[in-house]
């Protein structure tokens, strides 16, 4: 296992992640720990797509390019997470588990997965 697939799987057995990915801007998938029935291409084009319309946003507002986007949805939150390295994390939270303590891990272990990226 790759250390990006070790931090991947580390993040995915968390009670409140249901899976995770790492994108490219260009809208590849780099690696994933998603549900088999999950459309991988689409969740990576469409993540790669939304960040640079929020980056255009956040240049009309000029609040600079977002670090951290939070899309929650009926079935759960989706996380956005730009790394410096020109990829995404995207997590997608489960319905029901603590998406503040999610987003606090996040921040904190960011660096590491910086890293393997």
């Amino acid at each position: 296992m790759t250390p990006l697939a070790a931090v991947l799987a580390a993040l995915v057995d968390r009670p409140e992640v249901a899976g995770v990915a790492v994108v490219s801007d260009e809208g590849l998938i780099i690696e994933a720990q998603l549900d088999p029935a999950a459309d991988r291409d689409a969740i990576a084009a469409l993540a790669a797509t939304a960040l640079r319309g929020l980056d255009a946003l956040g240049e009309a507002t000029g609040r600079g390019a977002p670090r951290q986007v939070v899309l929650e949805s009926a079935g759960g939150a989706t996380i956005l997470h730009r790394l410096p390295t020109g990829a995404t994390l995207v997590v997608l939270a489960t319905i029901d588990g603590s998406l503040g303590q999610l987003l606090h891990e996040l921040r904190r272990h960011a660096p590491a997965l910086i890293e393997v990226v």
